[in-house]
């Protein structure tokens, strides 16, 4: 990659608006992103912001919305390296464990590292879908990543607290060396959809859906979906939503409206180039 080429990998937003004459929160956001080394730097202010208030007035969260709102759709594939950009408190039906899990999962030096994905094959989605998922469009299985940071105690005993709640396992010793995470847990079947999110109904979008019992996710991770949208090349956002009503049993065909799903937060998955430049930020 050239100099130039890097340069607008790490600068240039993917977006489905282009035009801050006519779009005032772009414009917005473009000013935030003047002066700053890139979009990384960009967000990582909106989540120190977030950090301080995170509360619906904040104008860091409405940017969020925004860039998740106009993102392009995807398809992944492989490793990709997470960042929790923030997680809301709140009154789901599950809100005291939820938020138990947030303080675990955020917290000083955050264990959760990103996601895999791999291509599913037909005998996966008959398995985890019942046929439901037929691999059309290209679907695939994915698993969530954590890592340990021996010199953080509040790290490790994020890490143990995940283990015993969603049931982490050891990630094999080449995933380990070459990724630097070590345990795995947290399977999601993913697709391209329309979002479930009713602020954004209609949009295309990487589903990332937990909801199949077959998948064996406890809860809550068996009421939540994400969805992810590229905003720069190899920069994924990603945005968490969990069913408010979690009485009705899932089924695939069903209208996402009837679970009331709620946003919960908003994290970023990225590319090797971007984890690398993350590490300066």
């Amino acid at each position: 990659m050239t100099s130039r080429a890097s340069a607008r990998k790490f600068t240039e937003l993917r977006l489905d608006e282009r035009d801050p004459g006519q779009s005032p929160e772009l414009a917005a956001i473009l000013k935030d992103l003047e002066g700053q080394p890139s979009i990384l730097h960009l967000l990582r202010s909106y989540q120190k912001a977030l950090e301080r208030d995170a509360s619906p007035g904040n104008p860091a969260l409405a940017k969020l919305a925004w860039l998740f709102r106009h993102g392009q759709p995807i398809d992944l594939s492989g490793h990709y390296y997470g960042i929790t950009l923030m997680l809301k408190l709140g009154n789901n039906p599950f809100g005291s464990i939820l938020n138990l899990l947030w303080g675990q999962t955020v917290g000083p030096v955050s264990p959760w590292a990103g996601k895999s994905f791999t291509p599913a094959t037909k005998v996966m989605l008959t398995r985890y879908t019942g046929g439901a998922e037929t691999g059309k469009p290209p679907t695939f299985r994915g698993i969530n990543c954590f890592a340990r940071v021996a010199r953080s105690l509040w790290n490790t005993a994020g890490v143990e607290f995940m283990t015993f709640w969603v049931g982490l396992k050891d990630a094999p010793l080449s995933e380990q060396r070459r990724y630097g995470y070590e345990r795995k847990g947290g399977f999601f079947i993913a697709r391209a959809a329309e979002s479930v999110d009713p602020e954004n109904a209609g949009k295309k979008v990487l589903q990332l859906n937990y909801r199949w019992p077959a998948l064996g996710n406890p809860p809550p991770l068996s009421y939540l979906i994400d969805e992810m949208v590229e905003i720069a090349e190899g920069l994924y956002l990603g945005q968490l939503l969990f069913a408010g009503d979690i009485l009705k049993p899932y089924e695939a065909d069903r209208p996402s409206s009837d679970y009331a799903y709620d946003n919960w937060g908003y994290f970023l998955l990225m590319d090797g180039a971007w984890h690398r430049k993350g590490r300066i930020v």
